[in-house]
């Protein structure tokens, strides 16, 4: 084979590889239901009637069907106007503190993180750690779509310089 048509083989063979669909991995919480009753158990609860807030402390579990989000505090945001049923509505949790949020397929680890029920996205940050089957990605921010299942992951600037998205994955044995 001379060089020219080793050149065009490699070639063909490289963009035959960058023109092939490209699956994105999709979180298992896709289509999660954020309507659905959220279950919260902790060591402490005070209530904010004036401000919407309740403010759980110590040893914090929130469930909601198959994903469940753990911290050492969870703020509570909800609407003042109540249903049928007296309950009132949560627009938002914010947790603070040794946050993991599980689901069937991933875990994922950080400093703080916010589930904003009406956008239906959950944001997690500070020394972010993703982790699933196929491996683990560190970053500063991490937000996933409830809706679409969609994870993006940030890098950001940190004091002294910028802080990167970093990633390990396992490579398929043969």
């Amino acid at each position: 084979m001379t060089i020219l048509n080793k050149f065009i083989a490699i070639n063909l063979l490289v963009i035959g590889a960058i023109s092939a669909p490209v699956q994105a991995q999709v979180s298992s919480l896709r289509d999660h239901e954020v309507q659905n009753p959220v279950d919260i158990s902790a060591d402490r609860l005070e209530v904010k009637q004036k401000e919407n807030i309740a403010l759980f402390t110590g040893n914090v579990v929130v469930t909601q069907d198959d994903m469940s989000l753990v911290s050492d505090r969870i703020t509570v945001f909800y609407q003042s106007e109540r249903d049928q049923n007296n309950s009132s509505s949560i627009s938002r949790l914010d947790a603070s503190g040794n946050v993991v949020l599980t689901s069937p397929t991933e875990t994922i680890k950080s400093t703080w993180g916010v589930y904003d029920f009406s956008e239906k996205i959950i944001t997690l940050g500070g020394n972010v750690e993703f982790s699933n089957a196929d491996g683990k990605i560190k970053s500063p921010r991490l937000q996933v779509n409830l809706t679409t299942g969609q994870i993006t992951m940030d890098g950001g600037r940190v004091e002294g310089g910028s802080e990167r998205v970093n990633g390990q994955f396992t490579p398929p044995t043969n």
